[in-house]
């Protein structure tokens, strides 16, 4: 499956482990993301100890990967440092707290493993990731539409807090999910030479477009083929009639599955303009209306100087509560998160934790231009459309699917184009 050069045996066979580990994390978002988390956390300790104990022997890191591998490991290191100031056995909000333990491990073992891999030189074969991403896909996808039309789920939450369909916010993680995954697929299909890559790819968007239409998530319903279209026009920029035939074909897909799934987009639509109208009559006990108050809520409830815990943060929200009821709405959400990147860094670390988020988004975002993988843009680019309306960095199952997927996206384009001499977009 994968070869080293230059470097020993044990080397060789630690890297193999790691990118099996890896690979069977992405297969394990669309049977429990819980899995994935763990695995994440194992290459990132097993990556960790290998950089000990051979950073005299193993070539220079390339600097590139700093700037994608610092900022993750500071907003992991930090997410730590403040759960272990704040956190005790008398907090109220214990599931916050949960939520940056968790985040806050996989960050950091993310960035070391990414470290790892770019002084370990080796060749990734596509054929792996290509059998690994059909897997994957054929699991999620066929989860999907099992509960989607054989059990009739108003929303499908996949695997998404135990697969358990109704759970409040399942839905929208299932879509997150969906959404990275597919990315990674596509990138993967998109690079493989296999006859009918493209049977593949355009299978793959129109199924896991069908499959966020039924979570109901309309971030998702929008940013996922915004993506799509990106990627194809990245990879295919320099061959322009390719190009304008192949996004003709996803718009005509995107056509057909409006059509197809026209009665749950005209619903969704419909509630979020009730939401909204609702809000301006100062009710925020709605799904739109929650998420609106819990960013006004997150701005207003920061700390003055420094950082705060969630029981100030919470007690903040609830004063202003008392005084307006649009926050209603945000005093049901206390134990979770402000459902926005920036209002929940700002809301416990002021101005320090927003310009950590800004990091990892520019962090991603250089990382992509610096070494030439522009592909792998559509990466930060969903982390950060998700972050307008929900946090993507917290908690198990949304980081756990976004870190596996990126990772192994940045070792393919890597190697492939360490393996080609080309950074040129695949011919198809």
């Amino acid at each position: 499956m994968l070869t080293l050069n230059e470097n020993s045996r044990f080397d060789s066979a630690v890297a193999k482990i790691i990118m099996a580990f890896y690979l069977a994390g992405i297969i394990c978002i669309g049977i429990n993301p819980n899995y994935t988390n763990k695995i994440i956390n194992i290459a990132g300790a097993v990556s960790f100890v290998m950089l000990a104990i051979g950073y005299r022997k193993l070539p220079a890191i390339d600097r590139n990967v700093f700037i994608l591998a610092i900022p993750l490991l500071l907003l992991g290191g930090i997410d730590l440092i403040w759960y272990g100031l704040y956190k005790n056995p008398d907090v109220l909000y214990k599931n916050g707290y949960r939520g940056y333990l968790e985040a806050g491990k996989m960050l950091i073992a993310a960035a070391f493993t990414v470290i790892y891999f770019s002084r370990v030189r080796h060749v990734v074969y596509k054929y792996e990731f290509l059998i690994a991403a059909i897997i994957a896909q054929a699991i999620i996808l066929g989860r999907s539409f099992y509960q989607g039309i054989y059990l009739g789920a108003e929303r499908i939450s996949v695997s998404a807090m135990g697969g358990n369909i109704g759970q409040m916010g399942a839905a929208t993680i299932a879509a997150y999910m969906l959404t990275f995954c597919s990315l990674f697929a596509s990138i993967v299909f998109l690079k493989s030479e296999v006859k009918y890559r493209w049977i593949l790819f355009y299978a793959n968007f129109i199924l896991t477009l069908s499959a966020v239409v039924m979570t109901g998530t309309r971030s998702a319903i929008v940013t996922y083929p915004l993506m799509i279209i990106l990627l194809i026009i990245i990879e295919h920029r320099q061959h322009k009639k390719r190009m304008l035939k192949i996004t003709s074909s996803i718009a005509g897909l995107l056509i057909l599955c409006g059509i197809a799934f026209h009665d749950n987009v005209d619903e969704r639509v419909n509630a979020m303009t009730q939401d909204i109208t609702q809000y301006q009559k100062n009710n925020s006990d709605t799904s739109v209306g929650a998420r609106l108050s819990m960013m006004q809520a997150g701005f207003n409830s920061s700390p003055v100087t420094g950082w705060q815990s969630l029981e100030v943060r919470g007690d903040k929200v609830i004063a202003l509560d008392k005084q307006d009821a649009i926050y209603a709405g945000a005093v049901r959400f206390l134990n979770v998160h402000m459902h926005n990147e920036i209002a929940e860094a700002y809301s416990i670390r002021g101005i320090s934790g927003v310009a950590l988020i800004f990091a990892l988004y520019l962090g991603m975002a250089l990382y992509c231009l610096k070494s030439k993988n522009y592909g792998l843009l559509v990466f930060p680019l969903a982390i950060f459309l998700f972050g307008l309306s929900d946090v993507v960095t917290h908690a198990k199952p949304i980081p756990a699917s976004w870190i596996v997927s990126l990772l192994l996206a940045v070792i393919l384009c890597n190697e492939s184009a360490r393996n080609t001499g080309s950074r040129r977009p695949t011919e198809s």
